[in-house]
């Protein structure tokens, strides 16, 4: 660094690049840009739609769900049977694998 006539410190080249990159970069996420169409912001909400539509059929008695908030608490009610009918399979297996080797 260099020192001006007024005994203040001069900024390198490279310092100076990097607070106006950071200046621009602040700028950016302060500003509010328009959005570019109407078709673009629709996008992501059908994306949400048609998830939320596969989930629907994923997951049975569903069609007459109370919202998102019905949907889910449904969703992982049926998990939770799914897991318990795993482990009610898994028992069975045990139990009968080990009575056919005695």
């Amino acid at each position: 660094m260099g020192v001006t006539l007024d005994g203040q410190r001069k900024e390198s080249v490279w310092v100076s690049m990097r607070r106006q990159r950071t200046r621009r970069a602040l700028v950016k996420k302060i500003m509010i840009r328009p959005r570019k169409s109407l078709e673009a912001s629709r996008r992501p909400c059908r994306a949400i739609h048609r998830r939320v539509k596969t989930l629907k059929e994923l997951v049975p008695n569903t069609k007459t769900s109370e919202g998102l908030d019905g949907l889910f608490r449904q969703t992982a009610d049926y998990i939770l049977a799914l897991e318990m009918k795993v482990r009610v399979m898994q028992t069975m297996v045990q139990v009968l694998t080990e009575t056919d080797c005695v």
